[in-house]
């Protein structure tokens, strides 16, 4: 990697940006995943709990008809990544979420390996390319049914391409795409877009974000409180990170549905510590 006129802070956005994927990994709903633009460190260790609390009150059915419910989701989740090599990183995820006072359970982890394609530095910034392969799958009983159920107990394979322009000041520009193919237990197919944007500096790291997930095939009527079988929607969202020390940092964030169908209109907010080792 080159050497930077402002290196210190560009180590220190760096930084940020690969440990920020804490609040991705707290998301109670399927789609914007915990793949970053940016780089891991080889042989550096990322561990993150997280804590997220989703409400909402009305649910957008077929067609984006609202109708009332009254859900509460909470989630603790763990983030883990780990720098293979200076191009490849290994990124696992394990939520646990309950839905208001229903017995609580261990939902689905994902697993995924995700590769630097490209890295060509500019005066003043530097073009990033990723591609990312993931496989999350159910490790809790829990059931399926019902508008208070935490999931569909699916298989999904996930694929990503990711595009990141990192000027040397701390902006930076964020776009990916793909695919999600749900293989069990039906099949089924999702396209997902990520916009973002943010800034890191030595003591903060800040960011917004814009999600578009769109089915590619119809819902169904089995729905449940995270997300129904066949949905899409628009979400906002932003994030920030603050160090403590060198290696432990605070992130806190949230995001609000502002659109969509077998989706509910909620509104998010996370808490979490990072650890780096």
């Amino acid at each position: 990697m080159r050497k930077l006129g402002l290196r210190g802070r560009y180590t220190q956005v760096r930084r940020a940006g690969t440990l920020v994927m804490l609040l991705l990994a707290g998301s109670v709903v399927r789609g914007q995943g915990p793949i970053g633009g940016f780089p891991v460190e080889k042989g550096s260790f990322t561990i993150a709990p997280a804590y997220s609390r989703e409400h909402y009150s009305t649910y957008f059915g077929e067609g984006g008809v609202p109708e009332d419910r009254d859900i509460i989701t909470t989630s603790y989740s763990l983030f883990l990544e780990a720098g293979l090599s200076e191009q490849t990183a290994l990124v696992a995820t394990l939520p646990y979420l309950r839905t208001n006072q229903d017995r609580g359970s261990l939902q689905d982890a994902s697993v995924w390996i995700k590769y630097m394609n490209l890295e060509s530095p500019t005066r003043n910034a530097t073009h990033r390319v990723f591609t990312a392969v993931g496989l999350s799958f159910p490790v809790g009983d829990y059931a399926t049914t019902g508008i208070a159920a935490i999931g569909q107990r699916a298989t999904v394979f996930q694929g990503r391409l990711v595009y990141q322009y990192q000027f040397d000041n701390g902006f930076f520009l964020h776009a990916q795409s793909g695919i999600d193919f749900q293989f069990a237990p039906e099949s089924r197919s999702t396209w997902p877009l990520l916009l973002r944007s943010g800034y890191g500096a030595r003591y903060f790291y800040v960011e917004g974000w814009l999600e578009f997930v769109t089915a590619l095939e119809g819902g169904s009527a089995v729905q449940t409180a995270t997300a129904g079988s066949g949905s899409s929607w628009r979400r906002l969202g932003g994030t920030v990170y603050v160090p403590v020390v060198p290696w432990l940092g605070v992130v806190a964030g949230g995001a609000y549905v502002l659109g969509g169908e077998y989706i509910g209109k909620s509104s998010r907010l996370n808490l979490g510590v990072v650890v780096k080792l």
